[in-house]
């Protein structure tokens, strides 16, 4: 280590010890800047969950007129309201996404095809044509296969449904 950089760790290790608290110092507080009246008897519109709090508009003030845009005065952070949440999730096939069920059989009888899955939690479950899933539908069973219509959430989406298929045999299975 040269002279230079030995300085340079004194010089830190100086500047650290001096700013460590003294003890029996109360540290330095800053001062509450002074709100005006009005504010504090005010109450705020609505507070979220990020401690942002926003006031209501004053009368006769601005207003923004939408023709189908979001208000970019509106804060972006919400709370989230039933017409936006998502549906909860019930127990079976119907509480199930389609990606955690796992085919593990395929039955013919007298009324055709009935499907044996096998959901995450390890419970397993036989499904017929239509039986609906948390995010779609079987629309047809064969010997060794399972075909989905499922529903596509991405807003940003164009297509709004998909087919997706389940084999008995993984491997075969195909991503598009």
């Amino acid at each position: 280590m040269n002279a230079k950089m030995k300085d340079l760790l004194l010089a830190c290790a100086v500047c650290l010890w001096c700013a460590r608290p003294i003890p029996g110092q109360v540290p330095h507080q800053a001062t509450p800047t002074a709100m005006p009246e009005a504010a504090m008897t005010a109450p705020p519109d609505v507070e979220n969950t990020e401690g942002i709090v926003e006031m209501p508009p004053q009368p006769g003030g601005y207003t923004y007129n939408p023709m189908g845009r979001r208000d970019p005065f509106m804060s972006l952070i919400r709370p989230v309201t039933a017409s936006n949440e998502m549906r909860s999730r019930v127990d079976g096939l119907a509480g199930t996404l389609i990606a955690e069920a796992a085919l593990k059989g395929v039955i013919k009888n007298v009324d055709g095809y009935i499907a044996f899955f096998q959901i995450s939690d390890g419970k397993s479950y036989w499904a017929k044509h239509g039986q609906r899933f948390y995010d779609g539908e079987i629309t047809s069973i064969d010997m060794t296969t399972v075909t989905f219509r499922q529903e596509v959430t991405d807003p940003l989406s164009p297509v709004r449904t998909k087919e997706v298929k389940k084999t008995l045999y993984p491997s075969e299975e195909a991503t598009p």
